[in-house]
Order: C-alpha cells, then structure tokens, then sequence
C-alpha cells in the first residue's frame, strides 16, 4: 500500500509538471515526453489521458493541445473513485480542525462525504448538509443533523435551489467545510451546476470560517457556476504541491494552507 501512495505522489508531480509544460508551449510532442520525464512512453500516454479525463488537455495525433473547455462535472459515484487516498489524507486533516460543540456545514462531495465518516464517533455536534448521502452516514451517529430541503440533483445526491437558500438564511455555523470542482484564481471556485453554485454561496455568507477541501486534480479547472473568488476562503486544506507563485497568492489574500 506505501509504494503504491508513493507511487501515486510521484505521479501527480509528473502530471503538474506536463502541465506547467503545456502551459509554457501550449502544446506538447508525445516523443520527446520519456526522455524529458525519464520514463516510458507508455506511461506517458496514461498521463496524457488522466490529464484529458481531467478536461486539462485535448489529445491529438502524435501530442496533445491545451484547452480552456469548461469542465462538466461527475456523477458523485464516479468522483469517489478519484484520488481516494488523496481525499482520505484531506478528510483526516479536516476533522482535526472540528470540536466537540461546533455547528458545521458539510456541502456535498466525495471529500465531505469522507468527512462525514471521520467526525461520526463525535459527541454534541450540529451539521448542517444538503447533501443526502451525507445525512445518510451520520444517521447512526449522536450527531445532531440538520438536512436542508430542495430540489434534488439526484447524480450528486445533492439539495439545491431557492427552498435550500431559504432554509440556509435561517441559519448560522461555525464552519463550513465546501469542495469544488474547480480552483481557478481568476475565475475562483466553481461548479457545474448553477443552483449548486448559489447554494454554496450562501452557505458561506451564514459561516464564520470557510474551509476549502480539494485535492490536486482541482487546480487550474474551470467549471460553469462561480461560487466566489478564491480569497473568499479563510483556509485550504489540499494534496497539491503548491508553486511559489501559487503559495504567495494565498498568502497575499490571508489564506491559511495545510498540505497533506
């Protein structure tokens, strides 16, 4: 299991690197990749098509292209099965920064839903959630559950639109714990869908700490809904090496960072 975690890190710092690559020369020679990452050719066509099933590049005859495609988002059965153990490592972290006492929001997610799993031993808790399978987990648990009404996007098991907003605005948390589908620090925090998008903004006006939950596959994608601007957020807790350049933006907007 370690040289498989192992292996998995150094894949996604090969990944970052064809990436910060194709963002330099905007495309990329599928031969001259081996020799540069000192690996196969074979791996680097896995690599290529991570990237493409991530909507990061567009594959083509001998290379790939980068592209600026929105990113349409996945049914929560199929994002649980991406970087698992990057989302656990998240999860874990996340708990820590709950006690005993607080009022939480958990948005939906396959990273909150791993959340969910790792706060369920605890005892004079309140989340609040719109996410079904979220309340679902926690149902044998002495956690106290409050699950916000709406329409139901049954592919992410998700409650949204103007019946969430409203039950929402009557109420206040601590917390809220929120991922996205992608971090982008022009564009912000975004999702596919629109009444998701505004759920979760007013899930950050009625909370006093906004912590952002993402692992790596999450940086530099696009989708539809703007949720916020990145320095919305008061803390990121993310799997993803940070750049230099990446790290001084959150600092310049009073980010705390906490990598796994």
């Amino acid at each position: 299991m370690k040289v498989e975690n192992h292996n998995a890190i150094f894949q996604e710092e090969r990944l970052e690197k064809i990436m910060a690559l194709l963002e330099k020369d905007n495309r990329l020679v599928t031969n001259d990749l081996p020799e540069k990452f000192n690996t196969t050719s074979v791996t680097i066509r896995k690599d290529l098509i991570i990237l493409e099933k991530r909507g990061l590049l567009k594959r083509t005859h001998g290379g790939a292209i980068k592209v600026n495609k929105l990113y349409p988002g996945l049914a929560l059965t199929e994002k649980e099965k991406i970087n698992l153990d990057e989302k656990i490592r998240i999860a874990k972290q996340a708990s820590k920064l709950i006690s005993e006492g607080d009022t939480i929001i958990l948005d939906s997610g396959s990273t909150t839903s791993l959340l969910a799993k790792e706060i369920k031993h605890m005892h004079r808790l309140t989340v609040i959630t719109n996410a079904i399978n979220i309340a679902n987990e926690l149902l044998q648990s002495d956690i106290e559950v409050i699950l916000i009404g709406g329409t139901l996007l049954k592919e992410t098991s998700t409650l949204v639109g103007p019946l969430a907003d409203d039950s929402l605005r009557k109420l206040s948390a601590a917390k809220l714990f929120i991922g996205v589908d992608g971090i982008d620090f022009e564009r912000g925090l975004t999702t596919p869908n629109l009444q998701e998008a505004k759920t979760s903004r007013v899930m950050m006006e009625i909370s006093s700490e906004i912590i952002l939950v993402v692992d790596s596959s999450k940086f530099g994608r696009r989708s539809l809904g703007v949720i916020s601007k990145v320095k919305d957020i008061d803390t990121i807790i993310t799997t993803k090496k940070l750049s230099d350049t990446e790290q001084k933006k959150f600092a310049n907007d009073g980010i705390d960072v906490l990598i796994v």
